[in-house]
């Protein structure tokens, strides 16, 4: 075998299935010390040096990127394959990873078990169209939809939206990338600002893209509720943990920064519902918002995988993966499958730091917020996404790159100004 998974290190010897973990961020450290704390090593690959290659419990490895070469990545995941001494678990933390190994699944289930549905499922959850369209059916509420099959479109139906509004991809992967943009979809006030967007998607190269616009669901960031769920091969939910997001950034339409577990029964519902309509297998994050004008639930999106914030329900007391790479074995469930422990998940720095500093700077003055208010918004018994005294060294060299990225861009501009 040429490639660098055996010229940089060894495998850890196990005598047990290997989980191995794709993508290394912040997802990915989770479920690396979700399995570290029960004594399961783990082989984490990732495309940069991430936060999991600096913890305790992970064996990592650069892999090549599947947006780059496809191809490449899946070849260097068999040649692993063929060095495990048992097959690998797969846990893929990103769509960037979850599509290649779901559509290239029979070549790689010589190598590797899959504690997750096939892609005949995952598409139906990857792709928005076909989501909202089972809702639909099994009486999930959805907030008002358009459905798009280019850029040209959005004059067709902008009449018909009420604003503000959201514009998303029918499939997310690359598209909020080629805008250059670090929200999950586009917030839009106004018809002046959505032919702004049209424009934009044209010059991005975005075209042709089939979209979807939906009307914004009234209500704070504290409405957005998530669902971490573990549904076995029948699409029961065995082990769940509920809560709702803090803060997200971008503040309109982001990815979470911190979150409090909390528990509610019609969130459990129709998570529960959509999983066993769409049959799916596996670690799932389903998102929901309540909507304030009529106090209803509505659906957002399903992730097919673990999502950003998984460890905290292992904080919680529900260790998810564990849970998962159990049933896969057909070993015992004997632990806790219903979190009852309140508890505030935050990646400290960011959270703190766009709350006091960046999210005026960055054009949100209306989230910024005094110091006594942000420990006031975070009060309770919290874990930290990066920080840990179990595992120190992720969280010392985030701490490090994040407090010298702003000096870093200062040099930069420096150098500029002086070529």
């Amino acid at each position: 075998m040429t490639s660098s998974v055996m010229r940089n290190g060894k495998i850890k010897a196990s005598n047990r299935p290997i989980p191995v973990i794709l993508g290394g961020h912040v997802n990915g450290l989770g479920l690396t010390r979700s399995f570290g704390h029960v004594g399961i090593p783990v082989i984490c690959l990732d495309r940069r040096k991430s936060l999991t290659f600096h913890s305790r419990y992970s064996t990592s490895y650069l892999c090549p990127d599947p947006e780059k070469n496809e191809e490449e990545f899946l070849q260097y995941l068999i040649e692993l394959g063929e060095r495990l001494p048992y097959k690998g678990v797969l846990f893929a933390t990103n769509d960037i990873w979850l599509v290649p190994i779901s559509k290239d699944r029979e070549r790689l289930s010589k190598y590797y078990l899959y504690p997750m549905s096939g892609w005949d499922v995952i598409e139906k959850c990857w792709n928005k169209r076909y989501l909202y369209e089972i809702a639909q059916k099994s009486g999930i509420p959805i907030v008002k939809t358009y459905f798009t099959k280019n850029v040209s479109d959005l004059d067709k139906v902008a009449n018909d939206i009420q604003f503000p509004c959201v514009i998303k991809p029918e499939i997310t992967i690359g598209f909020m990338e080629k805008l250059g943009s670090k929200g999950r979809t586009i917030t839009v006030p106004s018809y002046k600002q959505l032919m702004h967007w049209r424009g934009r998607l044209i010059e991005s190269g975005l075209e042709t893209t089939p979209l979807i616009l939906q009307e914004h669901i009234v209500g704070s960031i504290e409405n957005l509720y998530t669902i971490t769920s573990y549904s076995n091969i029948d699409a029961d939910v065995i082990a769940y943990s509920i809560g709702h997001k803090i803060r997200q950034n971008p503040p309109d339409a982001g990815t979470i920064i911190s979150g409090r577990v909390k528990n509610d029964p019609e969130v459990l519902e129709l998570g529960t519902k959509l999983i066993k309509a769409l049959g799916f297998y596996g670690i799932a994050n389903t998102e929901f918002k309540r909507d304030e004008r009529d106090q209803k639930f509505k659906l957002i999106e399903i992730n097919p995988r673990p999502g950003m914030w998984n460890y905290s329900a292992f904080m919680s007391g529900i260790n998810l993966p564990h849970i998962a790479y159990l049933d896969l074995l057909g070993e015992p469930l004997e632990q806790q499958l219903t979190s009852e422990e309140e508890i505030v998940w935050i990646m400290l720095l960011e959270d703190f730091l766009y709350s006091i500093i960046s999210f005026r700077r960055n054009g949100y003055p209306e989230y910024t917020m005094n110091i006594p208010e942000w420990f006031r918004s975070v009060q309770g018994k919290k874990v930290f996404a990066i920080e840990s005294w179990n595992d120190p060294f992720p969280g010392i060299v985030h701490a490090a790159k994040f407090f010298a990225s702003p000096f870093v861009r200062l040099n930069r501009v420096i150098s500029n100004e002086f070529r």
